[in-house]
């Protein structure tokens, strides 16, 4: 049975289960796997987030890669970012991953890292996987072998080496885990820098069922928000299911939009002459910040594949984007939802201030937020971006991730959604009657599709 391409998606290898993601797919995908890295017995760490189908998954995607060879050291339920780190840490050829990342209970996927956990193009294994080219790659003889190892203490003891001694005992939290893979790491990281918290949904889960995994919704804040309100705490976050992603809530339980965070670690991170990479959708505020430091910012094409890339090609030392991925060259050029953290904690142990006072500065710009519309198809997104190109034309246009206008008291970005049938809008402005000017004015252009 051929494996359903549609499950290839630009950053990772994702779909529902077991419908359009299963075992034989898995197991496929794992023996095409080490023929693509093109070693005799390639050295493979293998993890797999709290879903209820991953352990089916990652017993599959282990034999496929044992069958072709490959030396396979299975490090459990991890988060992303801690396989990133295993790859780095036990020096092997590549790494993999079963998850969904945010994705509802339903979905399941797998991502996949080379040498220094550098992220691999799912569609490069494509050709591989086809029945000819397997066919050509016989079972070895001698298979591969797997072995489990225990990386958690080693990673807590990696993160918290970069945490200030002034942040123990200073902070009062809430961490809301999600029910994901960091409930065990968050908490053994938490009790080892003597911070004090409120746990929520610290429990493995892979039904999720206090909340989404996806920590921008609004309903997946709620319970973090009451409990920061109730217990007075400094402040709040939520993590999402496989731990690469966190949301800020500051002391009054309000959500931190991605791009003040962004502006917020550049200002303490980032010297002159350094770059800092962020999304289509951030504010000119990281710009502001990164102008002020001698430093410049860039925008480069959304999702984690393409910001660590131009990470890595720039040498820069830091990176954000809205949806609250953070990378650090420090981290590999990966993101991680603790070490940001920690950043964030360093920072505000010698600042003395409540996290909304310290983001203040930041706050200058009037922001839509994310707007989404469901389209028929990517022909749909090709026409609005078409009409909006002709329609601001007197506007300095860029084509990096969709359509970037800019003029100088406002700009907007459109794109289509690279795993959803949906269309995004980002607009900002100088001044809040312009931004609901142009609100109104794109709005009424996009439904006009409908």
């Amino acid at each position: 049975m051929p494996i359903n391409a549609k499950i290839f998606k630009e950053y990772d290898i994702r779909g529902v289960y077991p419908n359009e993601i299963n075992k034989e797919a898995a197991y496929k995908i794992g023996r095409a796997f080490c023929v693509y890295l093109g070693k005799k017995n390639p050295k493979i760490i293998m993890g797999r987030d709290v879903r209820l189908s991953s352990p089916e998954l990652s017993e599959a995607f282990i034999k496929g890669c044992l069958i072709q060879g490959g030396e396979v050291s299975d490090i459990g339920i991890v988060t992303t970012p801690a396989l990133f780190f295993s790859v780095n840490l036990l020096k092997a050829d590549a790494g993999a991953i079963i998850t969904a990342s945010h994705n509802p209970s339903e979905y399941n996927g797998i991502k996949l890292v080379g040498k220094k956990a550098v992220s691999i193009l799912p569609k490069e294994l494509l050709n591989y996987l086809k029945a000819e080219f397997l066919n050509k790659s016989p079972q070895l003889k001698k298979q591969g072998f797997l072995k489990k190892v225990d990386i958690i203490s080693s990673y807590v003891d990696f993160l918290s080496s970069f945490a200030k001694k002034e942040i123990n005992g200073q902070f009062r939290l809430v961490a809301d885990a999600s029910n994901g893979a960091a409930g065990e790491m968050l908490k053994l990281l938490l009790n080892k820098l003597e911070i004090s918290y409120w746990p929520l949904f610290f429990e493995l889960d892979g039904n999720f069922p206090n909340h989404s995994p996806n920590p921008l919704e609004k309903k997946s804040q709620q319970k973090a928000k009451e409990l920061i309100i109730h217990r007075g705490a400094d402040f709040g976050f939520v993590l999402d299911a496989d731990g690469d992603r966190i949301v800020f809530l500051d002391e009054k339980g309000k959500e931190i939009r991605g791009d003040l965070i962004i502006a917020f670690l550049a200002d303490y991170l980032v010297k002159k002459g350094d770059r800092v990479l962020t999304d289509s959708a951030a504010s000119r505020i990281v710009f502001d910040v990164a102008k002020e430091k001698g430093a410049e910012a860039e925008r480069a094409r959304t999702g984690h594949l393409n910001i660590e890339d131009a990470m890595r090609k720039k040498r820069a030392p830091f990176g954000g984007e809205v949806s609250g991925h953070y990378y650090f060259k420090d981290f590999f050029f990966s993101s991680s939802a603790l070490f940001t953290l920690i950043c964030v904690l360093n920072i505000l142990s010698g600042l003395r201030k409540t996290l909304s006072c310290a983001l203040e500065p930041y706050e200058k710009y009037f922001h839509s937020r994310e707007y989404n519309f469901k389209i028929k198809d990517q022909k749909t997104a090709e026409k609005i971006i078409v009409v909006l190109k002709k329609k601001y034309l007197g506007g300095k246009q860029s084509f990096i991730d969709g359509l970037t206008v800019e003029y100088p008291e406002w700009w907007f970005n459109i794109r289509p959604s690279h795993t959803e049938p949906i269309i995004r809008l980002n607009i900002e402005a100088d001044e809040k009657f312009l931004l609901q000017e142009k609100i109104k004015e794109l709005t009424s252009l996009i439904n006009a599709f409908h």
